[in-house]
């Protein structure tokens, strides 16, 4: 219409009206880029916030699971060093006599437990896959987003290389305790193996069990530590992603 009416002033020479009908054009021209601008801006915002609400309520989840690794690390460090205190106990200590039984099962359990780092949060493998974490408007956030990445292929190798170390010892700490496979509705696989009985004189005189019970007691002060390396990433990751939430 604007144009139509700007052909028919130049043909009749009006200037001032051709004036008018181009400064309309600029403006209309103008305005529309701006909306146009405007609603991508909105639409990158909206995109952003739910990517960020997405990775905030991913690294929670992640976060409650390392909490159950150190839970269970822990006990796992319990349990070995009062087995390793029993065995290594002379005759003459107070202590060669004195059996807990709750914490030779909690020894026990122990060894025959592992956990794996969470994988890497859905969220961010679908942003990465995707090309999209240039949503993410905190540089910061993004490094520490890759960091997360990068540390936990380092961890889950770490992982890896423990567990079949633990599968090439349990045949030796399991020797001298007779357990059976029961169901457990809070264990991640679903079974556990409930202890029955167990010698003390047999691990006393067996130093390849001291040796393997002394392996495994490492295996968990190192895991303790990995997961303290992690959870203080993922508190950062979280705090960067809350700032962003921000209004």
């Amino acid at each position: 219409m604007i144009l139509r009416r700007l052909a028919d002033n130049l043909r009749a020479q009006n200037w001032t009206a051709i004036t008018i009908e181009f400064v309309l054009l600029v403006v209309g021209v103008f305005l529309g880029i701006q909306v146009a601008n405007w609603n991508e801006d909105r639409q990158q915002a909206a995109r952003q916030a739910n990517y960020l609400e997405r990775l905030r309520v991913d690294f929670v989840g992640v976060r409650d699971r390392i909490q159950e690794h150190f839970t269970v690390y822990r006990k796992t460090l319990e349990g070995t060093e009062y087995l390793l205190s029993l065995v290594n106990a002379s005759p003459a200590d107070p202590q060669h006599g004195e059996i807990d039984d709750a914490l030779i099962e909690q020894g026990f359990n122990g060894m025959m437990s592992l956990r794996i780092p969470p994988p890497l949060p859905a969220t961010y493998v679908e942003m990465r896959s995707e090309g999209q974490l240039s949503y993410i408007a905190n540089p910061q956030l993004r490094d520490e987003l890759a960091e997360y990445d990068r540390l936990l292929g380092v961890l889950q190798e770490v992982s890896r290389i423990t567990a079949d170390n633990l599968i090439q010892q349990a045949p030796i700490v399991r020797r001298h305790f007779l357990s059976r496979t029961t169901r457990d509705g809070e264990a991640l696989s679903g079974i556990r193996d409930e202890l029955i009985d167990y010698d003390l004189d047999g691990m006393r005189a067996d130093r390849e069990f001291v040796v393997a019970v002394g392996l495994v007691e490492r295996y968990a002060i190192n895991s303790l530590g990995q997961r303290e390396i992690q959870l203080a990433l993922i508190e950062k990751i979280l705090a960067l992603i809350e700032q962003e939430r921000q209004p």
